[in-house]
């Protein structure tokens, strides 16, 4: 009879084992299916991703090149900009410079002038008070 109960026991507890793993084994399987159908997928669509990866990064080493043969050029011509300004601000020293110097010798001319002016309209005028013996007007 204790052989009998053992059995029993033993019968429940594998009936109570097989109905607590079937579900866990259905699960288990659903999982796998899904996971194959997921790395099929995956399997498809890597290639594609790896491709437009591929594109997108060369795209951006295309930029990046672009943009610093862009700044490149933006330096070359910031400097010669700069060389323009050098070379219009020695330009205003100059006319400066001559301007000042023209405007010195101009006025210096004008007052010659002026004194010349002044030296013979002053000989001038004695030389007429000289002529005309002083006349008072009379």
């Amino acid at each position: 009879m204790i052989i009998e109960i053992a059995v029993s026991v033993m019968a429940v507890a594998a009936i109570v084992l097989v109905a607590f793993f079937v579900p866990v084994l259905i699960r288990l399987r659903r999982t796998a299916e899904e996971s194959e159908r997921l790395l099929r997928r995956m399997h498809e669509d890597l290639p594609v991703l790896v491709k437009e990866a591929t594109r997108a990064v060369n795209n951006m080493n295309q930029v990046v090149t672009d943009l610093r043969e862009g700044a490149a050029r933006a330096r070359v011509l910031g400097e010669a900009m700069g060389e323009v300004g050098e070379t219009i601000n020695q330009m205003n020293g100059f006319a400066r410079s001559w301007t000042g110097r023209v405007l010195v010798n101009a006025s210096s001319l004008l007052a010659g002038f002026r004194a010349a002016y002044g030296v013979f309209r002053h000989k001038a005028s004695s030389t007429h008070n000289q002529e005309g013996g002083g006349s008072n007007g009379g």
